[in-house]
């Protein structure tokens, strides 16, 4: 045990040095809201891969993987690819184009001077806001399933002390602080969660002991539907975390972070990569475990108690302090993500215009205060359903995603067919929520019934002049890299 909490005060001086070294290069706002738009390859696509990488899919997720084997490769893993390389080839480049700093200043550009563009950007910062306030909760409560096991501390008492951590890490630099602790987590990663299976195996004394307590069907690549899990959830899982995505606040910060758009797109298709084999990794290693402790209660605990009883104490206090990065830096992105929202596009947009950037700054950390209280508060009610929590906020977020995809590809599409899209699309998940519907049928329909309506309400109003789109600035920014592409081509013909 003294191992362990060594190596936690260690991993704490890092991210006191990483804290404090970005507070220096801190000069101005758009340094503390989008680290500059300076980031790099490297650097984003560490940052990418460890705020997705995160305890809430770690821990819930790969619990999937313990009950129904390879239903958990599709449902945590490989639904990755369809999630990020539609990211990569839809919005990665356009977003940085734009060069905006939130998701919701995305509606300002594409439907400025429309009747209903504030009712759309509105709409879409108040559900961005309400996710990512929300989400961070779900993360801590994966954190404290590692703390209780794997340090014994009381679930509570653990929360805490996670809380205030973040919270004084957070407060310095803000993105620029975010990134340097995420490439931290990445290189913990990329280290320990192959360690997590090498452990795995030897513990399960290899692969050929999983027969022993999976069914053939579920070691099978092949789409599994009777089980409480089921290929349909996995598939409907990656549908709605795709949509999810598109509209992250906390993605899309990083992604308007970066130096230019081709990095933007580079570091994209790397985080693919590294995703969909780190959760296949985790995913392999959480259904060994179930060869050691085949009648585990609670499978959330899977991991951390493969890693708590198979590894010698240096191995689980690297392990460990991995763990615990894995979540902090996501639940930091998070946070980032969310006061950027509340300045961007509450504060400064309807309460306080033209303030300077020292305002900006010290009214952010006043909101990382109280993202940081309600997290504890709502933490602690997630703790044993974590993943069902992220199913409920992924839900409305991804609603937000489906007028951004319509208004990126058809240039008729107008404010008012927004915000019939977004409405009916809420509206519809609210009541299939509320009425208890299976969750192929919340999501999947919902897309359908959302685009549907913008679709009705758009061509209906068409002729109206005060809806009527003025795009033309909007579609040159975002097919700007094509256009000089098609030119050069054209010069070289000729």
């Amino acid at each position: 045990m003294v191992v362990k909490y060594i190596m936690v005060f260690l991993l704490l001086g890092v991210l006191i040095m990483v804290s404090f070294g970005t507070l220096r290069k801190m000069k101005s706002y758009q340094d503390y809201n989008l680290a500059g738009r300076n980031t790099g390859l490297f650097a984003l696509t560490g940052t990418l891969v460890a705020a997705e990488f995160n305890t809430a899919t770690l821990i819930g997720g790969a619990s999937v993987a313990f009950l129904f084997g390879t239903v958990g490769l599709w449902y945590t893993s490989l639904i990755f690819i369809v999630v990020f390389l539609v990211y990569a080839f839809t919005v990665s480049k356009k977003y940085r184009r734009l060069n905006i700093s939130t998701i919701p200043q995305y509606f300002d550009k594409r439907f400025k001077n429309e009747k209903g563009s504030e009712v759309i950007r509105f709409l879409s910062a108040t559900i961005t806001l309400f996710y990512t306030w929300l989400a961070p909760a779900s993360y801590l409560a994966g954190l404290t399933v590692i703390g209780s096991v794997l340090l014994g501390v009381n679930p509570i008492i653990f929360s805490v002390a996670l809380v205030i951590i973040c919270l004084l890490l957070s407060v310095t630099g803000g993105l620029m602080t975010a990134i340097g602790i995420d490439i931290v987590a990445f290189v913990l990663i990329l280290i320990g969660i192959p360690a997590i299976l090498l452990i795995g195996y030897n513990a399960a004394g290899g692969f050929g002991n999983l027969s022993q307590v999976f069914e053939p069907k579920l070691l099978s690549m092949a789409p599994v539907w009777d089980t409480d899990v089921n290929f349909a959830t996995a598939m409907t899982w990656g549908l709605q975390i795709t949509f999810l995505y598109i509209a992250a606040p906390w993605y899309g910060q990083r992604i308007f972070s970066a130096k230019n758009e081709s990095v933007a797109y580079k570091a994209m298709l790397l985080n693919t990569f590294f995703i969909v084999a780190l959760y296949g990794i985790v995913v392999v290693a959480t259904m060994l475990s179930k060869v050691v402790f085949p009648n585990l209660a609670y499978p959330e605990q899977a991991l951390p108690l493969l890693i708590n009883e198979y590894a010698n104490p240096f191995i689980q206090g690297f392990l460990l302090v991995t763990l615990l990065m894995v979540g902090i830096s996501t639940m930091i992105a998070v946070w980032n993500s969310a006061v950027s929202i509340a300045v961007n596009d509450i504060v400064s947009r309807y309460w306080a215009k033209n303030k300077s950037d020292k305002y900006k700054i010290g009214i952010s950390r006043l909101f990382l205060l109280l993202i940081a209280v309600s997290t504890l508060a709502l933490g602690i009610m997630f703790i044993g359903n974590i993943q069902h929590s992220l199913l409920f906020l992924s839900t409305f977020t991804g609603m937000v995603a489906i007028p951004i995809l319509m208004s990126l590809y058809w240039k008729k599409y107008n404010s008012v067919g927004a915000i019939s899209t977004m409405a009916v699309g809420l509206i519809y998940c609210t009541l299939g929520i509320i009425l208890g519907f299976p969750m192929h049928f919340i999501s999947p329909i919902g897309v359908v019934l959302s685009a549907i309506a913008g679709v009705v309400v758009t061509l209906a109003t068409t002729n109206d002049s005060r809806y009527k789109s003025n795009n033309e600035e909007f579609f040159e920014i975002i097919e700007s890299k094509e256009k000089i592409v098609g030119e050069v081509q054209l010069n070289i013909v000729e």
